[in-house]
């Protein structure tokens, strides 16, 4: 099952540059706490991204992108000792709560870029704060940062750079700030290494689909598929924490 979970998230990841962490992290989190899912979704995200960094430099476009990673090195510190500290008991249903509301701006139907990439650059900045802090806190960086590039009025090919590079940074930087608070450890290498080859034969497999398949579909269907597994982890998850504190 976990093998499947593996590979799904790498087909999305593969096909679209985002979702990968979010899939997996919210599949894994019925089993094991999110200390344990959010840095084994983090690793595998990152291990699996490697195969589009070189494509991406072409297309990266660097005044927003490097925008964006100022912000997201601000609040990944932030996100990382939240995970770090809170209790697992309401760090699940605050990690499913994020999720849920990122798989609701999946689903929101984008509108066409009203403004040109000058005149949006401004908002980098925030987009790649609140992209960080919910990646390294609940690997959801993911809908933050997508709501703010499909309105940035950056083309295709220079969005889905951006994407890429801008996750292989900010992932790299969460487990790193993990490692520093020692919460990244041989169970978390463990479980990733098992998972490691569904998740890169899904990301070849989605780098595939890519050219042969317009992302419509499938952003309904990663979006319905996130807004299921998060609803299911939120309300099984704050039920079990409030029988407890009862």
């Amino acid at each position: 099952m976990l093998w499947l979970l593996a590979f799904t998230a790498g087909l999305v990841r593969g096909f679209s540059g985002f979702g990968f962490s979010m899939i997996l992290a919210l599949g894994l989190m019925a089993t094991v706490p999110p200390s344990v899912a959010v840095p084994v979704a983090l690793l595998l995200d990152l291990v699996c991204s490697a195969g589009l960094w070189i494509g991406a430099c072409r297309g990266f476009h660097q005044p927003v992108g490097y925008r964006l990673i100022a912000g997201m090195l601000l609040a990944v510190p932030i996100g990382t000792l939240l995970l770090t500290i809170l209790p697992a008991l309401w760090m699940t249903p605050a990690v499913a709560a994020v999720c849920l509301v990122g798989s609701g701006l999946i689903l929101a139907r984008p509108v066409a870029a009203q403004k040109t990439v000058d005149q949006s650059r401004h908002l980098a900045f925030p987009a790649g704060l609140a992209s960080g802090l919910a990646m390294s806190m609940a690997s959801a960086g993911g809908p933050p940062l997508m709501l703010y590039l499909l309105r940035s009025g950056l083309d295709v090919t220079q969005l889905r750079a951006t994407a890429i590079l801008f996750f292989a940074a900010s992932s790299a930087c969460a487990l790193l700030g993990l490692w520093l608070f020692e919460a990244l450890g041989t169970e978390h290498l463990q479980l990733a290494g098992g998972l490691l080859l569904p998740a890169l034969l899904g990301n070849f497999a989605g780098q595939y689909l890519h050219h042969r398949w317009q992302p419509g579909s499938l952003r309904v269907i990663v979006g319905a598929l996130l807004a299921g597994l998060s609803g299911w982890l939120l309300l099984t998850s704050l039920s079990t924490a409030l029988a407890v504190s009862l």
